[in-house]
């Protein structure tokens, strides 16, 4: 049958909530577009990070992780304001489903679903451009010596660990956001103020 979540005497299932998050995500379709390019840019540049040149340098590695670090420390605030955005956009929304009954997890999860969709578009994009922007680039400056001069040893887990890291990310940068929401009471979201 599949979950269902109880909303007073209205039961919603895992395929409406699915289509919930994807409604809301269609009709925000630029923020959407335009976080999951931040994703897909912050993961791609993880990628390419992890599979520069092996270099012997410790000021030069250091440096690009510390450039890394703050790539991704940009990601997170972009998915942070696009949440808090899309859940001041739904204030009546989210007062209505807390009126009908919804409980403050439902709310919650909800909110951290949307963002787990855009976190899964835009890492799985740019894990493949990452990768991509790594081997064209490796191939123009090293030729056939790419795969002995860069850094594809473990390539495997690297790409699994930084989709999970956009994920991760995604949903670190949700969860203020998703919080407002779920402890909104519900007659101010009716409101539509905060």
């Amino acid at each position: 049958m599949g979950a269902n979540w109880e909303i007073g005497q209205l039961k919603l299932s895992l395929p409406l909530v699915v289509s919930m998050a994807f409604s809301s995500l269609k009709i925000r379709l630029s923020r959407t577009l335009l976080t999951v390019l931040t994703i897909a840019t912050s993961t791609a540049f993880l990628i390419y990070v992890l599979t520069l040149e092996k270099s012997g340098d410790q000021t030069e590695t250091e440096n690009w992780y510390l450039m890394m670090a703050l790539c991704l420390l940009v990601a997170a605030a972009g998915v942070l304001n696009t949440m808090l955005m899309s859940v001041t956009q739904r204030y009546r929304e989210i007062g209505t489903m807390k009126c009908l009954g919804a409980l403050d997890s439902f709310v919650l999860y909800s909110v951290l679903f949307e963002s787990a969709l855009v976190g899964l578009a835009g890492s799985a994009v740019g894990v493949v451009l990452g990768l991509a922007v790594s081997l064209l680039l490796g191939v123009l400056e090293f030729g056939g010596e790419v795969f002995s001069r860069m850094s594809f040893d473990w390539i495997a887990l690297k790409l699994l660990g930084t989709f999970l890291v956009g994920m991760l990310l995604t949903t670190l940068g949700a969860a203020v956001p998703a919080w407002i929401a779920a402890r909104m009471p519900p007659m101010e979201a009716m409101r539509g103020e905060k």
